[in-house]
C-alpha cells in the first residue's frame, strides 16, 4: 500500500501481528501459548494503556489484531471508538471484559470492536478471534468507512470554509455521495451561517455527552440540505467554553464514516481540543494557502503539525484567491518554501462570492459560470476522482446511495 506525502511515495506495510493492552500476566501467556500451538507466527507487543498503544500505530505499527482488555474502563465505548478510528478498518479489534450483558455486548459491536469476549477466554476462543482469515480483497468500496477530509486554512479569511462547502455540495451533488460537512468551531464557524440554516445543538450535546452518540441521535442532530448531503454545525455562546470529551471526536467520526462516503470537515487552524482526533482520523488534508510571507510561515508549521499528526493523510496544498493589493510571495518561491506544489489554485472572484453569501447558498449554485467552479471541480476530482454518470432514475440513485 503506498501514499503520497508531501510530494513522495512512501509505503505502508500491511497489517501484521498482535497488538495487546493487557495489564494481567496470565492472559498474556495463554495468549501467546495459543499463538505457538497454532503456529501463526505473530509477534505480541503489549501496551499497558490504550494511549500508549494508539501512540505505537500512530508510529507506523500496525496490527493486524489489536486485543483490548476494557476491565475497569471508565469509557468502555470511547475506548473501541477510538482504537477502530485510529487503527482503521483492516485492523481487527477484540474486546475483552468481565460484564456479561448483550446490550454492552452490541454497544461494544456498534463502536467497531469484531468480537467480545468474557475474562478469562478459553483457549479455543482465542483461537477462533487469532485465526487468520484467507487472503481476500480488502478494499471495498461502499463496504467501508468513509473518508475524512479536512480543510484548514493557513490564515484567517482567505476562504478555507468556502472551499470546504463548496466541495462538499460537489461530493453530495455532482458525484451523488453520501457526505456529512461537520463544522469543528463551535463558537464562530460560519458553515451554517453559509448554508442559510439554524445548526441546532446537536454537535455541542454529542461532544460533551459521548455516550449519547449513536445512528439514531447523530440522524436528529445533522441538519439535512439535499438528498445527499448533511450538516452538523454549532452556534455555542461565546461566553460558555464547550467541554469537548476526549473520546467525543472519535466516536463522533466513526459513526459518520460509517453513515457517510465522505466527511468533510472545517477545522480551525488554531489548537482546538478537537483537532488531534480529527487528525488522526483523517485520509486527506486539504491545506489553502495565502501566498504572502504570513501565509507561507503558517503553511509550512501547519505542514509540520500535520506530518505529526495525520501522517497517514494525503496532503494537498490549494493556493486561495487573493486580492491583488496584498503583499505576495511569488508561486515558485512559495512552492520551494513549502517543499510542495499547489495541486489546485482557486481564482479570487468576490463577485461571486458576495452573491453566495447573500443567497446563503453554495458557491458552485451561484457562481456556475465563474472559473473558480471549472478548479473547485478538479479539486474535488482529485480528491475523489472523476464525477461517475448521473444516475437514470430516482429509485437507482437512492439504491447507490445508501
Amino acid at each position: 500500500m503506498s501514499l503520497v506525502q508531501n510530494g513522495a511515495v512512501e509505503t505502508r506495510r500491511e497489517p501484521e501481528g498482535v497488538l495487546a493492552v493487557l495489564q494481567d500476566e496470565t492472559m498474556l501467556d495463554r495468549l501467546n501459548g495459543v499463538i505457538h500451538e497454532q503456529r501463526l507466527g505473530d509477534d505480541v507487543v503489549v501496551e499497558a494503556t490504550l494511549d500508549a498503544a494508539l501512540r505505537r500505530i500512530r508510529e507506523g505499527l500496525a496490527p493486524r489484531l489489536l486485543f483490548l482488555d476494557l476491565s475497569g474502563a471508565a469509557a468502555p465505548i470511547a475506548e473501541v471508538s477510538a482504537a477502530r478510528t485510529v487503527g482503521g478498518r483492516d485492523m481487527k479489534l477484540v474486546a475483552l471484559g468481565n460484564v456479561n450483558d448483550v446490550t454492552h455486548f452490541r454497544d461494544l459491536l456498534s463502536a467497531g470492536a469484531n468480537d467480545y469476549l468474557l475474562k478469562p477466554p478459553s483457549r479455543e476462543a482465542l483461537a477462533v478471534v487469532l485465526e487468520k482469515p484467507a487472503q481476500t480483497a480488502n478494499e471495498n468500496g461502499d463496504g467501508g468507512l468513509g473518508h475524512v477530509v479536512v480543510f484548514i486554512g493557513s490564515r484567517g479569511g482567505i476562504g478555507a470554509t468556502t472551499t470546504a462547502v463548496s466541495c462538499a455540495w460537489l461530493l453530495a451533488e455532482e458525484q451523488h455521495l453520501p457526505t456529512a460537512l461537520v463544522d469543528l468551531d463551535l463558537h464562530f464557524g460560519t458553515v451554517a451561517l453559509t448554508l442559510d440554516t439554524d445548526p441546532g445543538g446537536g454537535l455541542c450535546e454529542a461532544l460533551e455527552q459521548p455516550s449519547r452518540i449513536d445512528g439514531i441521535f447523530i440522524d436528529a442532530a445533522m441538519v439535512k440540505m439535499t438528498e445527499h448531503l448533511r450538516v452538523l454545525a454549532a452556534e455555542a455562546s461565546p461566553a460558555e467554553p464547550v467541554a469537548v470529551d476526549p473520546g467525543a471526536i472519535d466516536m463522533l467520526l466513526y459513526e459518520l464514516r460509517r453513515k457517510f462516503r465522505w466527511i468533510v470537515v472545517d477545522l480551525p487552524r488554531g489548537a482546538v481540543p478537537a483537532q488531534r482526533a480529527v487528525l488522526a482520523a483523517a485520509t486527506h488534508a486539504v491545506l489553502v494557502c495565502e501566498r504572502s510571507l504570513a501565509g507561507l510561515r503558517d503553511t509550512i508549521r501547519l505542514q509540520t503539525l500535520l506530518r505529526e499528526q495525520a501522517p497517514q493523510s494525503s496532503l494537498f496544498l490549494v493556493e486561495a484567491g487573493t486580492a491583488s493589493e496584498r503583499a505576495l510571495v511569488s508561486r515558485s518561491e512559495f512552492e520551494k518554501g513549502t517543499g510542495k506544489a499547489f495541486q489546485a489554485s482557486l481564482s479570487y472572484d468576490p463577485k461571486s462570492a458576495g452573491a453566495a453569501a447573500n443567497a446563503g447558498q453554495p458557491l458552485p449554485q451561484v457562481a456556475s459560470r465563474s472559473p473558480v467552479l471549472r478548479e473547485l471541480r478538479q479539486l474535488v476530482s482529485a480528491l475523489a476522482g472523476p464525477a461517475e454518470a448521473k444516475p437514470k432514475s430516482r429509485l437507482f440513485a437512492l439504491r447507490s446511495l445508501w
